[in-house]
This record gives structure tokens, sequence and C-alpha cells, in this order.
């Protein structure tokens, strides 16, 4: 039971910190890039949208913009 105890309140030696560092980033890169993937995803239904409401307007005020 002691010893349990003083594994927990011991300080972590130099790789288990670099391994909890290590793991933390790994997570991440892993939401920046699904950050990632959902911006560009949001860039092409903007960019859909820009030009279906462009050429809704130019149909619209036959041709002119």
């Amino acid at each position: 039971m002691l010893q349990k105890i003083q594994q927990l309140i011991k300080t972590p030696s130099a790789e288990t910190i670099a391994l909890r560092e290590l793991e933390q980033c790994k997570r991440e890169l892993l939401n920046a890039h699904s950050s990632r993937e959902y911006a560009q995803a949001m860039c092409e239904y903007y960019q859909t949208k820009i030009k279906r409401l462009n050429v809704y307007l130019h149909d619209a005020t036959g041709g002119v913009k």
C-alpha cells in the first residue's frame, strides 16, 4: 500500500514526461488535421454557394451584374 502511494507522489522521470508530451502532441496534431479538413470543406461549400448565387443573380437580372 505504501509503495503505491509513493509511486503516485514521486516525481516522474524525464522519459515519462517526454512520453506524455509526445502523446499530447499526437492528439493535438490529430485535432489540427480535423480542423483543417473542416475548414477546407467550409471553403469549398462557400465557393460553390457563391457560384450558385452569382448564376442565380445573373439569370434573375437578365445578365446584368
